[in-house]
């Protein structure tokens, strides 16, 4: 029974409060996209481990990054914290830029692949024959139907068709000393790049 000065608590009341709703600290997500992990992923590892840190949220990745809903968009309560932001980090940008391409071509590459950046970085070679008609696509898409692009899209599981868009080569005897240069198409001519060096490949 109730014990003086104690008051019954009506019924369907939880007997603990809720535990507070977690937002992923965005320092921490951005060092873990900087790693080449998607935005997504990156936020599910800081709420699992309460913005712990940025080494401790790359250890839940290496264990959950198989998990069918690792890249899925997050809904909280009252909090989404999926999917691309209505505008891109500024740090995002400014890794896709630096390698030549425009701002509005980065943001729609960020746009077509949810906000990953090293996703982006792929859209934006693959489509470097028509980049122009793919930006003007995702931007259509955006304006016609509001949804995100890729949202939707219906993929088969049959072999795909690529082309290489670029390749890193080490100079040196061991991974441990030596030099590192690539090779990246763009369109159907070759460049090399050797530190702030760029040249057409012959």
């Amino acid at each position: 029974g109730l014990k003086p000065g104690e008051q019954e608590l009506p019924e369907g009341s939880p007997s603990k409060e809720e535990p507070a709703a977690v937002t992923p600290n965005q320092e921490i997500v951005n060092q873990l996209m900087g790693m080449g992990f998607s935005e997504n992923g990156c936020k599910r590892a800081a709420i699992a481990m309460q913005n712990a840190s940025a080494e401790v949220c790359m250890e839940w990745i290496l264990q959950h990054m198989e998990d069918a809903d690792f890249n899925d968009p997050i809904r909280g309560t009252g909090v989404q914290v999926g999917g691309p932001p209505a505008g891109h980090s500024q740090e995002s940008i400014m890794m896709l830029t630096s390698m030549g391409f425009t701002e509005r071509q980065c943001n729609a590459a960020l746009d077509a692949c949810q906000g990953s950046v090293e996703r982006a970085a792929d859209w934006l070679f693959s489509h470097a024959d028509d980049l122009e008609g793919a930006i003007d696509a995702i931007e259509t898409q955006k304006k016609g139907d509001g949804n995100k692009p890729g949202e939707g899209d219906k993929y088969e599981d049959v072999p795909g068709n690529y082309r290489l868009a670029g390749i890193v080569s080490h100079i040196g005897k061991n991974t441990g000393s030596g030099h590192y240069v690539a090779h990246v198409r763009r369109g159907s001519d070759w460049y090399i790049m050797n530190d702030e060096k760029v040249a057409r490949s012959e």
